[in-house]
């Protein structure tokens, strides 16, 4: 008898893999579901049922067909319970979040709150940040509220009246709105707060009284500890990054020392995750040999286990990244001391699982993504990656540094999708850093984290013993910023394909099994079909015609509109507003542009000089490469004005004023009207009055940007353009002032839609109510950035939209 036998993949031996796929679709398809929490019950219900009949009574006249219609429900149960699972959790969300829905009433006012301070940390501008537990609201007189939720209080007096974690407070607190996002490249800071559960924030404007903690233990309190002991022990230059390193409390970094750890690629090694619990489960590998020849040994071991992992985790506030790496670590080093099978990749399945389990919401959760992908991804590429060293270094000293590099080439490749769709950015330094950081790191957090848990009072004690832990931090912070401030060390990249992933997954899959020709060649052929697809996607794209986009970008009180054309040119008029210490360029038009991929501006269109319209100039000047700045003639004295001019010759970048029957060729598929300012001696009194005035037309389609022209410079319009005034979408002149939009003018412009720069509160108060009256006569629909946050508006040259980016 002969003939060849061929390879079955052992799906018997990877249960809990199988399970967590499951269970990640059926999560990911319940978010994407419309399907109520009743109906999904009821879907999972009727599987169930479906099930047992298939189980228990057609099993009696059909066996065969029993068992295969079993096996499919019981595949089908999994999917539907954790779809199930996943609305039960955001049923749970939103009843939390609508119960504090009360809050919105009062904000930007002062309520007395009391209750529980469980976190505190510092905010980007160096203000003392809590998370409490509200207990009591006092509302207003007589108007006492005692439902309980969890607000994010934000604190400058921190230094004459710091609260611990774990004290109680009753105070007085200015709430605020509740954030949402305002622009398209936004964090979405209030979904951030939502998620962790926290339903409001404000200012802490008094604080009535205090008192600590009387409980005998809390990991709040032991954290604070620590934390203490950090800043006792440490210089204070070095104690923020120890903090970081020994405990993820990152709070206390400035966002310079968090990009350069980003860019070098050892945000890692800041985030406390898997590298971290390796340290502290290192000593246990080392005695597991003699544990098992005690009798009680293996019991010992699984305890001493236990509590470091639990400690480490407590003392990191049970972070996600931390409770993952815990879970995985227990279970593996578990299966090492009882002998019991020590698959990997199940095992990390099986914590993948638990950790769905305990909070479905964290499958959408970057550092869920970003730890799972590390572990599969060397789980199934570093058998491979290491023969690349020569049998005879591989177990040396040699193959050990070798293998820090490979680990770090092998997590940064197969992560490769992940950091670019979410940060935009990709780390090529990473596995050099690494090198010069990790092996240092061994050493460095668990002496650092032993010395810091030992008493205040030994600090002189530990004075010299802690040096060469604060060289080591130095060392590190010192690469990060050596090889993360350098252009060469990352490269930005715009990921917007679901298709990358899948093709990613399948490129790891088959260098995985790249032993197993059975498998390898259905893998590639899997590869390369993606490959085509995504090309084929890529090609669709672009073989569609570009529609022109206008973004009426929210900066507050000022305008920023930026225009890609239907030939992919970037085009910004107006950049938004300048105050001390604040600019839109900075602020807000430089990472939208980024987030989108931009790199050159190929116009800027500054409308006339005011702050509120040219604030972002100079930043803007500074990080792209612009081709030309098009502007008001208008002479005006400002320093904000000097230093963009000076700036501008300094880079070369030609500056040119700009009159009425101009046509600036800037895209052969859009015309560009200049209308405005008329060229003349004797200027207006006003700067708004000599706006720089543009009408944008592609196809049957036109946009009118006025800047702040007012009634002199509206009525000059009518009188010289008259009907051809008339345009689909016009920007509000003067962010909606009674001075802007007149009768006569807007009865020539005759707008579809229309679209409102302007700030919620603002001194001004506008809009004026007299203008928005007149505008909702001849404007079928009105949108303000100061309501909707950015407006988006596109159109194909015949149809007009605007777009919903929430």
């Amino acid at each position: 008898m002969s003939g060849s036998v061929r390879y079955r993949f052992p799906t018997a031996s990877y249960p809990a893999l199988r399970v967590m796929i499951l269970m990640m679709l059926g999560i990911s398809c319940g978010y994407l579901s419309n399907l109520t929490l009743f109906n999904s019950g009821l879907i999972f219900t009727i599987i169930l049922l479906l099930w047992v009949i298939t189980e228990f009574l057609l099993r009696k006249v059909k066996i065969t067909l029993s068992s295969r219609l079993s096996t499919i429900l019981y595949l089908l149960i999994i999917f539907s319970a954790s779809f199930l699972w996943f609305k039960v959790a955001d049923h749970n969300l939103h009843k939390t979040v609508d119960d504090a829905e009360f809050l919105k009433l009062y904000a930007w006012e002062n309520v007395e709150l009391e209750g529980t301070i469980k976190e505190k940390g510092y905010s980007a501008s160096g203000k003392r940040v809590y998370v409490a537990e509200v207990s009591q609201s006092r509302l207003e007189e007589g108007l006492i509220s005692l439902r309980n939720y969890r607000i994010r209080l934000y604190d400058d007096q921190f230094e004459t009246r710091d609260l611990q974690t774990g004290s109680s407070f009753r105070a007085i607190v200015k709430l605020y709105e509740f954030p949402e996002r305002r622009n398209p490249h936004d964090f979405d800071y209030g979904g951030w707060l939502h998620s962790q559960k926290i339903v409001a924030h404000g200012e802490l404007s008094e604080l009535i009284e205090k008192s600590t903690s009387q409980a005998i233990f809390s990991w709040i309190n032991l954290r604070g500890y620590v934390q203490k002991n950090i800043d006792a022990l440490f210089d204070p230059q070095i104690a923020p990054m120890a903090k970081a390193l020994f405990l993820g409390y990152k709070e206390e970094i400035s966002e310079v020392t968090r990009k350069n750890f980003s860019r070098s690629g050892l945000s890692h090694i800041m985030a406390v995750s898997g590298l971290h619990v390796g340290f502290i489960v290192a000593p246990i590998w080392f005695i597991i040999p003699f544990l098992w020849t005690r009798r009680w040994g293996k019991w010992a071991g699984l305890i001493l286990l236990t509590v470091l992992l639990i400690g480490y985790s407590g003392l990191t506030g049970f972070s996600a990244s931390v409770s993952r790496a815990s879970l995985m670590a227990w279970l593996i080093t578990y299966g090492k001391l009882f002998n019991k099978v020590r698959n990997s990749i199940n095992l990390t399945a099986g914590a993948a699982i638990i950790l769905l389990m305990i909070n479905p919401y964290q499958l959408f959760d970057v550092g869920f993504q970003l730890s799972f992908g590390a572990v599969f991804t060397i789980l199934l590429l570093m058998p491979e990656a290491q023969r690349i060293i020569p049998a005879r270094y591989r177990y040396g000293k040699i193959g050990a540094f070798a293998t820090i590099v490979i680990i770090s080439v092998v997590v940064q490749a197969g992560l490769f999708p992940i950091l670019t769709y979410y940060f935009g950015e990709f780390s090529i330094a990473g596995p050099i850093a690494n090198a010069f950081v990790i092996p240092i790191m061994t050493i460095t957090v668990p002496a650092g984290l032993v010395m810091s848990l030992l008493p205040i009072s030994l600090s002189r004690v530990l004075a010299y013993a802690v040096m060469p832990v604060e060289w080591s931090l130095v060392w590190i912070e010192i690469v990060a910023q050596k090889i993360g401030g350098n252009e060469w060390s990352y490269f930005s990249i715009s990921n917007e394909s679901l298709l990358i992933f899948l093709f990613w997954i399948l490129v790891i899959l088959f260098l995985g099994s790249i032993r197993i020709p059975e498998v390898r060649w259905k893998l590639l052929i899997g590869v390369l079909i993606v490959f085509n697809l995504f090309l084929v996607e890529q090609i669709v794209q672009k073989s569609q015609p570009n529609p022109l986009r206008v973004t009426f970008l929210d900066v507050g009180q000022g305008d920023a509109i930026h225009i890609q054309t239907p030939s992919d040119k970037h085009i910004l008029v107006d950049v938004g507003r300048w105050s001390p210490g604040y600019d839109s360029g900075s602020n807000t038009i430089t990472p939208y542009l980024k987030q989108i991929g931009v790199e050159k501006i190929d116009a800027i269109i500054l409308s006339h000089p005011h702050a509120d319209h040219i604030g972002g100039i100079v930043s803007l000047l500074n990080e792209f490469d612009v081709s030309g700045i098009y502007q008001s003639s208008y002479e005006y004295e400002s320093q904000l004005y000097s230093n963009y001019i000076k700036t501008a010759d300094e880079l070369g970048v030609p500056v040119k004023n700009i009159f009425a029957g101009e046509l600036p060729e800037i895209d052969d598929n859009l015309r560009f009207y200049i209308l405005g300012p008329m060229l003349k001696e004797a200027k207006p009194s006003s700067a708004n009055n000599y706006s720089v005035v543009v009408k944008a037309v592609y196809g049957d389609r036109s946009v009118l940007l006025t800047g702040d022209a007012e009634k002199g410079q509206e009525r000059e319009l009518v009188n010289i353009y008259g009907d051809f005034l008339k345009s689909d979408l016009y920007k509000m002149g003067h962010h909606g002032s009674r001075t802007s939009s007149t009768e006569n003018f807007l009865e020539k412009v005759n707008p579809e839609l229309s679209v409102a720069s302007l700030a919620f509160r603002n001194r001004f108060r506008h809009p004026n109510l007299e203008s928005v009256t007149r505008l909702s006569n001849y404007s079928e629909k009105n949108y303000y950035t100061s309501l909707e946050g950015a407006v988006v508006i596109v159109t194909d040259g015949k149809n007009l939209q605007k777009i919903d980016w929430k």
